[in-house]
C-alpha cells in the first residue's frame, strides 16, 4: 500500500487541502501528484465554499521541490505535475487560502503565492533560493511580477534572500502576518470572514479577477518554462548547482 502524503477533508464550508511529507514537506512527484488529485476532489465537492492550503509540523509549510526530481529523466514530468498544481490553485473557481505557519521556501513560496490569499504566522519565512543552485523558479519568473510588483519579483529572484513573514507583506507576497501563538484562530477567523459570502458569488468574482490576467499570465509561464528547459538546463553551471546541491558541497560555478 502506497504512503499518503496528502489530506483532503471537507468541514464547515471549508476545504482543506493538508500537506503531510516530514519534516519538511518536500513536494516530490508523488507527493504533487496525489496533491492534484485531492484538489480536484476539493473543487468538485459542493461542501467547499472555500479551499485551505495547510502544511503538517512546525518546522516547514514546504521546503520546496526535491531537487532530485530535476534530473533530465524527470524534470519534465516534475515540472507538468507542479504546475498542475499551483496552476490549479490560481484557477480554482473557490477561493484558495494558504495557511504558512512556517518557511515555505523555493517550490513552497511558489505554492503559496499562487494561492489567492495568504495569512502568515509571524515564524514563517518566505524566499526563492533557486539562483543559488544554478536555477530559477519557473513559476516565480512568470508570475511574481505580477502577483507581487516587478521590483520585489526582481530582488527575491535575483538574490535568492529569504524574508520574514513581515517584509513578505510589506512586498505585496502576504495578505495577514498572526502571531504564533494564536495561528490557528486567527486563520479560523481569516477565513470565517470569506465564508460569510455567498459561495456562487464569490465563484463568479474569482472568475472575474482571473478573465483580464489569464491569458498574459499562461503565454508568460511557457516562455519561461521554454528558456529554463532548452537554455538554462544546457549550461554547465544549472547541472553543477543541482549536483552540488545533491553532493552537500559549494558548487564551482565555470561560466561568466
Amino acid at each position: 500500500m502506497s504512503q499518503s502524503f496528502v489530506e483532503a477533508r471537507v468541514e464547515g464550508g471549508v476545504g482543506t487541502l493538508l500537506l503531510s511529507n516530514p519534516p519538511l514537506n518536500v513536494l516530490t512527484i508523488p507527493v504533487m501528484e496525489e496533491a492534484v488529485a485531492a484538489l480536484e476532489r476539493l473543487v468538485d465537492d459542493p461542501g467547499a465554499k472555500v479551499i485551505v492550503v495547510r502544511a503538517a509540523g512546525e518546522k516547514a509549510f514546504s521546503a520546496g521541490v526535491d531537487v532530485a526530481d530535476h534530473t533530465p529523466e524527470k524534470m519534465r514530468h516534475m515540472l507538468a505535475v507542479f504546475d498542475a498544481l499551483c496552476l490549479g490553485l490560481h484557477r480554482s473557481p473557490k477561493p484558495t487560502i494558504a495557511a504558512v505557519q512556517a518557511m515555505a521556501l523555493g517550490g513552497g513560496c511558489e505554492l503559496a503565492a499562487c494561492c489567492d490569499l495568504v495569512v502568515a504566522s509571524e515564524a514563517a519565512t518566505f524566499g526563492q533560493p533557486e539562483i543559488k543552485v544554478g536555477v530559477f523558479p519557473i513559476l516565480g519568473v512568470a508570475l511574481f511580477a505580477d502577483l507581487i510588483g516587478p521590483k520585489a519579483a526582481n530582488e527575491m529572484l535575483l538574490s535568492g534572500a529569504t524574508y520574514s513573514a513581515e517584509e513578505a507583506r510589506a512586498m505585496g507576497l502576504v495578505n495577514r502576518v498572526v502571531p504564533q501563538a494564536q495561528f490557528e484562530a486567527e486563520v479560523e477567523a481569516y477565513v470565517g470572514r470569506l465564508l460569510r459570502n455567498s459561495g456562487v458569488v464569490m465563484r463568479h468574482t474569482k472568475r472575474a479577477i482571473l478573465a483580464g490576467a489569464d491569458a498574459g499570465r499562461t503565454g508568460a509561464l511557457q516562455a519561461v518554462e521554454a528558456i529554463y528547459v532548452h537554455d538554462l538546463m544546457a549550461t554547465h553551471d544549472a547541472n553543477e548547482g543541482l549536483q552540488a546541491f545533491l553532493e552537500k558541497r559549494k558548487p564551482i560555478w565555470k561560466e561568466a
